[in-house]
């Protein structure tokens, strides 16, 4: 693993921060592991929302929390976002080529990170897991169904059409997912993703899947949502 940073803390758990060469990039990334586990041990990536980052309580603060279920835990920086920052890391979200090629990217970049994390340390690969928040879904969907080993993914706030695309077409990313455990959490309330969006996103997968709604617009990423996302990977992954 390239630059990796290891630190012991007294609660008992090893942060990890280390930036891993990608293509013509680094990847800024920050897990979490307890070292009370022995053996193999659960990998769950937490993937941010737009104009956030890995260091975000609902990445960081959570992948804490997950470590101590014995899981190692965290997320990277996407691009344009968190060390790796322009000026306008939303403009990703706004010019739909942009957005393709960072998909691409990051799909590359997830493989990456998983594959170094399991050369540092046991990882099992039959309880691998995936949890995404809005931009964290819409790029998560996508890179999980390239990488292929995922045992199971919350995809959050997010839901058919824009940048998403049609989820029914044979092309799309979402109809690889037959071997992934999916919830699709969605917000009664979304701004972006309206019920009938999230509904149809749900409706398409061709796998396991559920569809858990939370009171609430988009922008409320709350206890709530890291529940219902919690709750579907100790289901799969325990």
């Amino acid at each position: 693993m390239s630059n990796v940073i290891q630190r012991r803390e007294s609660a008992g758990l090893e942060e990890l921060r280390f930036r891993l060469p990608v293509g013509d990039d680094e990847v800024p990334a920050l897990f979490y592991r307890s070292d009370a586990v022995e053996g193999p041990q659960p990998l769950v990536v937490i993937q941010h929302p737009a104009t956030s980052s890995k260091d975000d309580y609902f990445v960081a603060d959570v992948a804490r929390l997950w470590a101590r279920h014995g899981w190692i835990a965290g997320g990277l920086d996407a691009p344009a976002h968190g060390e790796r920052a322009v000026h306008d890391p939303m403009g990703m979200l706004r010019d739909p080529a942009r957005f393709a090629v960072a998909k691409a990217q990051f799909a590359a970049e997830l493989t990456a990170v998983v594959d170094a994390i399991a050369a540092e340390f046991p990882v099992d690969f039959s309880r691998l897991g995936y949890v995404g928040y809005s931009m964290g879904s819409m790029l998560g969907i996508n890179a999980v169904a390239v990488d292929g080993r995922f045992r199971a993914a919350a995809f959050c706030l997010v839901g058919e059409g824009g940048l998403v695309g049609n989820a029914s077409d044979p092309d799309s990313p979402v109809q690889r997912l037959g071997t992934v455990a999916v919830r699709i959490v969605g917000k009664l309330s979304d701004e972006f993703f309206p019920k009938a969006s999230t509904e149809a996103l749900h409706a398409a997968l061709p796998g396991e899947k559920d569809l858990f709604w939370l009171p609430g617009g988009h922008f409320d990423i709350g206890p709530d949502v890291i529940k219902a996302a919690e709750q579907w990977m100790t289901r799969h992954l325990s």
